[in-house]
């Protein structure tokens, strides 16, 4: 399985129909509540409406994370009240998980995660531990270079399936049939990680064990081929916390460039550590040597085309290529102009949701912070990166 080929889980959900291209307002802070076709069946939805345009069509938050995209044609009764939006707790937000995925499940809980999983309780507090020392190391990681970053503001979901199948049943909901090579996701509308018990896949399993033992888990991190696993883990990951802690706004035109080659930075795993991941900003050689082939080879296009749009990095014959791409730019960025990309981020996190950007105002954005001349700019990250051992 190539990890570098996984579908973009955070994709615009069928918006391109509908987008509100500025019409948009903010909305009251009354609760919401809406009938709605979803996926072709009738559901209630209570919640804030974030934006609105002005004919009724809608983004709506609801209390636990969710972001509902839905256009007026699809809404058949509408209503509202006085209260605020309330967001889950902990133990509100484990039950609502649990009535939704059924009894086989447990929940696991940690200080900024619930993890409910129907596998051992030892692969889910597994899984929270990494998660919690990423979400530690990236906040205090980024605060330190002046960006304003929190702590999210309610629990994180994250759902832990006990086998590949069980786990695809529910990913292809939202995923489709291109999720099938994907062993996990950050969803930009529920807000939550789906993944799967990695002790248990067939071709990394040990004769006569069960998944997810302590010992399995050991076995796992021993093997070469658990890296891109386990990366994918805090790749998924990273996003998640990116988007929950003031740094990216879910369904504004995040360039995916940025956000994939962000998640790269700091999925780097560490196998030799006993906690499998420890550091941040590692030289991610599969994609750096990725990188330099292809540039020998005249094989990488200028850098506004990976500014101006997504079209490579959307387009399976080009994503593992443009991968590589955005690691060695948002490499070069984050370590040699860090204050114009904290200040480049924090533009893109005010830009409205629902509104895609055409590619003139996504270069005059990357030009306002790193400079007019792109093609100083590229010969600089040439010659910096060209030292890396």
């Amino acid at each position: 399985m190539d990890r570098m080929t996984r579908p973009i889980s955070y994709r615009w959900i069928a918006l391109s129909a509908w987008l509100l291209l500025g019409t948009c307002s903010q909305a009251a802070t009354a609760l919401e509540h809406v009938l709605a076709n979803i996926d072709g069946q009738p559901r209630k939805l209570s919640g804030k409406v974030v934006v609105e345009d002005s004919v009724g069509s809608m983004l709506l938050e609801t209390d636990d994370g969710a972001l509902w995209p839905i256009h007026v044609d699809f809404i058949s009764t509408r209503s509202k009240d006085d209260k605020p939006l309330k967001l889950l707790d902990k133990d509100e937000l484990a039950q609502r998980l649990l009535s939704e995925l059924g009894p086989d499940f447990q929940v696991h809980d940690s200080k900024h995660y619930v993890v409910v999983y129907n596998t051992t309780r030892t692969y889910a507090k597994w899984c929270s531990s990494l998660l919690e020392r990423l979400q530690k190391g990236f906040l205090a990681y980024w605060k330190k270079r002046g960006c304003d970053v929190h702590e999210p503001k309610a629990p994180l979901a994250v759902l832990v399936f006990s086998d590949r199948d069980s786990y695809l049943r529910y990913a292809k909901k939202e995923l489709g049939p291109g999720g099938t090579n994907a062993i996990g996701y950050y969803s930009f509308q529920t807000n939550r990680i789906a993944m799967y018990d990695l002790t248990g896949m067939q071709e990394l399993r040990r004769q006569n064990t069960k998944r997810g033992r302590l010992s399995d888990i050991t076995a796992l991190l021993n093997q070469p081929s658990a890296e891109p696993l386990v990366a994918t883990i805090v790749h998924e990951a990273t996003h998640q916390i990116s988007f929950n802690c003031g740094m990216q706004t879910r369904y504004a035109d995040n360039p995916v460039w940025l956000s994939e080659g962000l998640a790269v930075f700091f999925e780097t795993p560490d196998l030799s550590s006993s906690r499998s991941w420890s550091g941040i900003g590692k030289v991610n050689y599969s994609r750096w040597d990725l990188f330099r082939k292809n540039f020998s080879n005249g094989k990488v296009p200028l850098l506004k085309d990976l500014i101006a749009t997504d079209d490579r990095i959307r387009n399976p014959g080009t994503a593992v290529d443009a991968y590589a791409e955005a690691w060695a730019w948002n490499y070069f960025l984050i370590t040699w102009h860090t204050e114009e990309y904290a200040a480049y981020l924090k533009t893109l996190s005010a830009k409205p949701q629902l509104v895609q950007d055409d590619p003139e105002t996504r270069l005059a954005d990357f030009r306002r912070h790193f400079g007019n001349d792109l093609d100083e700019l590229q010969k600089e990250f040439l010659r910096r990166m060209s030292r890396l051992k």
